[in-house]
């Protein structure tokens, strides 16, 4: 599990995506919910993973971000977009 929810970074992508539940199902439209899976994919958590990144050279050649911290940037970016979207929807309820 440390690879996936280890440290801060994950912790923090982990926590912001799940606080959303309760307004998916107030808006309760199907492609959320897809994007929403889309968002919980692990690939997404392990790529902020800082455990392997300064010793594991065979764990960078599966991660397409030069850092974790980039990894997690642009994580928020995506996720940032997808809370408009999620807020959007439930004020249109």
């Amino acid at each position: 599990m440390t690879a996936w929810l280890g440290n801060e970074l994950q912790q923090d992508a982990f926590n912001k995506l799940y606080r959303l539940l309760e307004k998916l199902n107030i808006a309760n439209l199907p492609q959320l919910w897809e994007d929403f899976g889309h968002l919980q994919e692990s690939d997404h958590f392990y790529y902020m993973c800082t455990k392997f990144f300064s010793d594991g050279e065979i764990h960078k050649r599966f991660n397409p971000y030069e850092t974790p911290y980039e990894a997690f940037i642009n994580y928020m970016n995506v996720l940032s977009d997808f809370i408009i979207r999620v807020d959007d929807a439930v004020a249109e309820k």
